[in-house]
């Protein structure tokens, strides 16, 4: 080997220098896009709740908007599929429904009607009895509260 390959392949084998930068932008960029998809998973965990409440929806096709649901003194009902019924966020006896609506009609400001947010594999049976319960306060609107069903078609 001549001279100047000899310098050429000991500059080109040079010792090794670790390489121990650590580079933030990137750690930033994947640490917000953690955080974004643990966002998405809180936010669907499973079903709608209604102030701690889950309960699965039935889905139908086309779901009307009820805006007044979302009022803070809406008097919602929840029956869970176990059959607990809760009212607002209160579990409650099925014979004090009635006098629980009626108490909150004393408020003037109150929308004079009911949701329900049954799940969908509630008992039929407790359903009814939430509507008896309902009907005794002297309330007729009543609502239930469902999801949209997604359509499994290709949108074009």
């Amino acid at each position: 080997m001549r001279a100047a390959e000899l310098v050429m392949l000991q500059t080109w084998r040079g010792p090794v220098k670790l390489f121990s930068d650590f580079n933030t932008l990137q750690f930033a960029c994947v640490m917000a896009w953690v955080l974004f998809v643990l966002l998405i998973v809180f936010l669907s965990n499973g079903g709608p709740t209604c102030r701690g409440i889950t309960t699965d929806l039935a889905k139908v096709e086309h779901p009307v908007s009820m805006p007044g649901a979302e009022r803070e003194d809406a008097m919602i009902v929840n029956i869970t599929r176990d059959g607990k019924v809760y009212f607002a966020a209160d579990q409650i006896m099925l014979a004090n429904l009635s006098q629980k609506i009626a108490d909150r009609l004393n408020d003037r400001s109150v929308e004079r009607k009911v949701y329900i947010r049954a799940d969908m594999r509630a008992r039929w049976g407790t359903v009814r009895e939430v509507l008896d319960g309902v009907k005794a306060s002297g309330l007729m609107r009543v609502a239930f509260l469902v999801d949209q069903r997604r359509s499994t078609a290709l949108q074009m």
